[in-house]
């Protein structure tokens, strides 16, 4: 078709050519013109004019065409009642100029802080105006908090994240607080002249919504504890508000939790996963950072997935020191000697590091500690690459990985634990059920203290629902696994009685966090040390497999909650091997207090169910 498109236009054109060779006559074309002045305002010009309590005036600038001569032109001028602002009624142009300068004058020290009188200036005389340009100008003015610190980079992950789009990095305007050192507002990060309202909006996308309210308030008072202030609009609509979505509206964590009771201070020491930080030049912002709506309310639908968000500052820029492993397996040489096998990739500005693996409940920190201080030996690398490090038995794990930039400095570290087993029975799985596996089904069996669903921290990264298998153990018959789990490539493996009771522990979800390690799920029944309780099970009647799934983090020989729900496996297809009786549990416990686990009570961790963008020309790989 498009070549058909190319032909049939070389066609036209040579057609229009053949008809223009044989004209005769010749004709001449001249333009029409526009007399007068022609002035106007351009259309590049704020709507809102902030004004520096350091200063008594600031200059509005009038375009013309016509520059020669000199050129007097009156103005309307109408204001808001009790204006703060004098502003002139004429403004001069010099010969030759095509811009003049209205000077608007004002006393600081008689302002209000925030408040904004509405000015509109008009062109008074029809013959100075032109068709091609603006005869008037209406604009905010007032004394502003916020003065212009310069322009810094801004890497959003919030649209995706949630709309599975490609994380972007682009220059925005950042302000500070003249009144509160640590306090800075990113001006109108998604709003026009930007890149991602090049890439999304223009497009067609994203629609507009026009909102005021568009520009994020970071609150690094205090560089250890950065969290986002107040609320703001995106100004974003992904047309979606019949399906409950439209315009996003996001808002702080911290203050929502402040709000409802809670002290800045105690969140401080309940809650430090809601703060990011201030450090060298770079704020870095954490996974639950905003809570989200579509409507213009304070009350959440759940959080967005942040995980990355970040900002440099004017004359900062980002570096990559992170570094990560990655299992691939173990392997024994003729000699019967065993080692793991895996791979470790370090950021791009990382110039050498260190690693080592750690037996199961080392303490990571002294570790860590140890190889920048060079009391503990470790391997150095300075690339990415595979390694192979020595086993001698079954059993966890941790890869530690320190990482330095050119001078020497420790940037960074992650602790990634993974599973070795040496046992030499291995399984034979055999597929039994095909069906579906969902994720965070209610109702709730973990609950926090004012009884609201937990549910799993990182619904807001995975599917939600999908199609998998599952298989048993011929080798062991009360062993089985649903493949693929979470991701591809990640497996939940657990065991199964003849009373259809399920037990399964420290499985690794193939998510890792960089601070604490791999994120685990396990029975709740067995991590709260509930005998008597049966939280996961076979339900006959149904045909599902329920399992009451929490999410931990394991070090230091300590468990770390974060979240947990029921999951389950609905039979869709037999595979020839009958399902044992189920035994189902009368009364779903609720478990609230433990005597191991560390438990976060007051902040509501359910990410908001992510929409498919219908409009959208990206998607998540």
């Amino acid at each position: 078709m498009n070549k058909i498109f190319k032909y049939s236009m070389m066609l036209i054109f040579s057609a229009v050519a053949l008809v223009l060779g044989s004209c005769t006559e010749e004709f001449e074309y001249t333009g029409a013109t526009i007399d007068g002045e022609q002035v106007y305002f351009s259309n590049t010009l704020s709507s809102n004019i902030n004004l520096s309590p350091n200063a008594n005036e600031v200059k509005i600038p009038i375009n013309r065409i016509q520059r020669s001569g000199e050129l007097k032109v009156d103005l309307e001028v109408s204001t808001s009642e009790n204006c703060a602002v004098s502003v002139p009624n004429s403004v001069n142009f010099a010969d030759g100029d095509s811009v003049a300068y209205l000077t608007i004058t004002y006393d600081p020290s008689t302002m209000e802080m925030g408040r904004y009188d509405e000015v509109k200036l008009s062109i008074t005389n029809a013959d100075y105006t032109t068709p091609y340009g603006n005869s008037s100008y209406t604009f905010n003015i007032g004394l502003s908090e916020w003065e212009t610190l310069g322009t810094g980079l801004y890497h959003d992950v919030t649209f995706a994240n949630f709309y599975g789009l490609e994380a972007m990095t682009y220059n925005v305007t950042i302000e500070k607080n003249i009144n509160k050192d640590g306090m800075y507002r990113i001006v109108s990060p998604y709003g026009p002249n930007t890149s991602f309202y090049t890439t999304y909006v223009e497009t067609g996308t994203m629609g507009w919504a026009n909102k005021t309210n568009t520009s994020i308030v970071i609150n690094a008072t205090d560089p250890d504890y950065v969290y986002v202030s107040g609320d703001y609009y995106p100004g974003t609509d992904d047309g979606m508000a019949s399906s409950g979505y439209g315009v996003m509206h996001l808002f702080s964590i911290v203050d929502y939790e402040i709000a409802k009771g809670s002290s800045l201070e105690s969140l401080k020491a309940s809650n430090p996963e809601l703060f990011g930080t201030l450090k060298d030049g770079i704020i870095s912002l954490p996974q639950m950072s905003v809570y989200v709506n579509f409507d213009d309310s304070m009350e959440p639908r759940g959080y967005v997935d942040t995980q990355g968000w970040a900002i440099a500052l004017p004359g900062n820029a980002f570096t990559d020191y992170s570094s990560s492993f990655t299992y691939t397996g173990k392997f024994t040489d003729v000699a019967g000697n065993n080692y793991a096998d895996g791979n470790i990739t370090l950021g791009a500005d990382v110039a050498n590091a260190k690693y080592i693996v750690a037996m199961d409940g080392d303490d990571v920190q002294a570790i860590i500690d140890g190889i920048v201080d060079g009391s503990v030996e470790a391997t150095g690398i300075t690339e990415s690459g595979s390694v192979r490090v020595p086993i001698t038995e079954s059993g966890k794990y941790t890869m530690i990985i320190v990482t330095f930039d050119e001078e020497g400095n420790m940037q960074g570290s992650s602790a990634t634990t993974f599973e070795v087993s040496l046992d030499s029975s291995a399984s034979n799985w055999q597929p039994i059920y095909t069906g579906t596996f969902t994720h965070n089904v209610e109702p709730a069996f973990i609950t926090y203290s004012d009884g609201s669903y937990v549910g799993n921290p990182i619904i807001g990264q995975i599917t939600e629902q999908y199609s998998t298998t599952m298989y048993q153990d011929q080798n062991n018959p009360s062993k089985y696994k649903i493949e693929p789990w979470i991701a591809d490539g990640q497996s939940l493996t657990f065991e199964m009685d003849a009373q259809g009771k399920i037990t399964f522990k420290d499985v690794n979800t193939g998510f890792s966090h960089q601070q604490y390690g791999t994120l685990y799920v396990g029975d709740a029944a067995v991590l709260f040390d509930e005998p008597e309780a049966i939280s996961s099970y076979y339900d006959e009647k149904s045909n599902t497999f329920v399992f009451g799934t929490v999410y931990y983090i394991y070090q230091n020989s300590a468990y770390g909650w974060l979240g947990g729900a029921y999951e389950t496996f609905t039979v869709g297809q037999a595979q020839g091997v009958r399902p044992f009786k189920g035994h189902k549990m009368l009364s779903p416990k609720m478990f609230k207090t433990y005597s191991k686990l560390n438990i976060k009570k007051s902040v509501r961790k359910t990410a908001v169910q992510k929409p498919t963008l219908k409009r959208a020309k990206f998607v998540k790989k």
